[in-house]
């Protein structure tokens, strides 16, 4: 008898502990029912400003709150949604979708009152923007994420930005149907494709992302150009040749390392807006935007390197003026009716710009740790204002003041070709000890 009593207590610990495991790894509800459902997927290629991006338009039975997180290693999109069950109609839980670099989604319950949808993507796609669409006729919500592959350092930017403060997309029965002044019902005209139909029951392999090089994209930006000369010395040197001058060797340098493919704003006299330098590096998918110049002071003593990184309160009087300065050479091409920037009115974008921001102040950093030794060397250190080259959301972006035309000296080391090449060196090797450290 002690040995069955033995033997039925031992059967009795294995089924509990059985039925523990089960419980763990199945949850029971909370009580919570199923408060809302995803109903229908719908993928469609559209473009966004300049930039061609592959649209998500996810459906739900009712408003929700839905937060977006990235994931790498492979790369993901991620949308929690509270009590969101699965109820797609013939679309099961898991299939290919092949809408650009987004090639298959899937849907669990990571944890107890969380509906998880993952879209797994072939390239570092990251949200261009996400917005909400009024409820259509017979009452389905949707949400809407346009994606586009901006490259790694994009995505990264946009991981930790969304990281350190979620974005939350919140679903509310308060847009009406008639509110034509939202930018969510001016964005429904684009063209959506139809419901993803006859998925594959499997998620798609996912290859290593091949839609950009293994080597990162540096923009570098000549400033001034054109009829807009920039700074003009006493005895006649113009700043937007040398700018070129430089773009043009440390663009060579940076080729030559075989790690990073280097591209130019111009690579002539001509005239560029701030907003298409912006528009350039950004179409380019460039990893990081260096803005070389060498301005011009009312005080001759002014001299040395200064770099510049972008924000909305200068770091100081000469800063500011600097910036005010810069930001005036579109005006030598007449008014911009365009001047008001697109993505201002996009949340989601302005994340992305801070955390950028922050990439920048890390790369202007490591070019003041390497240009120590060269004449003024690193006095002037970090600086910031407001910038309008700078200004791009997801490109971490510095400005490089290489000297002033105004002091004697720093104009004749920018006239000798052995100095633009020691400096191009300097930020050369910047440049890549940034791109190895923000992309481990």
């Amino acid at each position: 008898m002690h040995k069955a009593f033995a033997l039925n207590l031992s059967n009795f610990i294995v089924r509990l502990m059985a039925a523990f495991f089960v419980l763990l790894m199945f949850p029971l509800h909370s009580g919570h029912a199923h408060e809302n459902a995803f109903t229908a997927l719908r993928t469609g290629q559209i473009t966004v400003g300049d930039t061609a991006a592959t649209r998500l338009v996810i459906e739900m039975q009712a408003p929700i709150m839905a937060e977006l997180f990235l994931l790498d290693d492979p790369y993901r999109i991620v949308l929690d949604a509270d009590h969101a069950d699965w109820d797609a109609g013939n679309l099961l839980p898991i299939g290919n979708l092949d809408a650009g670099p987004v090639k298959s989604y899937r849907y669990g319950r990571p944890k107890d009152g969380v509906g998880r949808l993952v879209f797994e993507l072939s390239a570092p796609a990251a949200p261009v923007q996400a917005f909400i669409l009024p409820p259509r006729s017979d009452g389905g919500h949707r949400l809407v994420i346009d994606v586009a592959d901006k490259g790694r350092t994009a995505f990264k930017v946009a991981k930790a930005a969304l990281q350190r403060q979620p974005f939350i997309a919140e679903l509310t029965d308060d847009i009406s149907q008639n509110d034509t002044d939202t930018k969510a019902v001016a964005s429904a005209s684009q063209p959506i494709a139809a419901p993803v139909a006859r998925p594959s029951g499997k998620a798609a392999t996912i290859a290593s992302p091949s839609a950009r090089p293994d080597r990162w994209v540096v923009m570098i930006d000549a400033g001034h150009g054109g009829k807009d000369p920039g700074a003009v010395s006493k005895r006649g040197t113009r700043e937007k040749e040398i700018t070129l001058k430089a773009a043009r060797i440390l663009a060579t340098k940076l080729n030559a390392t075989g790690r990073v493919i280097a591209k130019l704003t111009r690579n002539d006299d001509r005239y560029l807006k701030l907003r298409e330098r912006i528009a350039i590096a950004r179409r380019a998918q460039a990893d990081l935007f260096i803005s070389l110049h060498a301005d011009a002071f009312h005080n001759s003593k002014a001299k040395g390197i200064s770099v510049f990184s972008l924000s909305d309160t200068a770091s100081d009087k000469e800063a500011a003026y600097l910036a005010s300065r810069e930001n005036q050479a579109d005006l030598i091409g007449g008014p911009d009716l365009e001047a008001e920037d697109p993505d201002a009115a996009n949340e989601l974008l302005r994340m992305f710009q801070r955390e950028s921001m922050n990439e920048s102040a890390y790369l202007a950093n490591n070019i003041l740790t390497q240009i120590k030794d060269l004449p003024g060397g690193d006095k002037r250190g970090h600086r910031f204002a407001g910038f309008a080259v700078l200004k791009s959301p997801d490109v971490p972006s510095v400005l490089v003041e290489m000297g002033f035309l105004t002091n004697k000296q720093d104009e004749e080391n920018l006239l000798k070709p052995a100095y633009l090449d020691g400096l191009a060196g300097r930020l050369s090797r910047a440049i890549l000890a940034y791109l190895e450290r923000s992309n481990r």
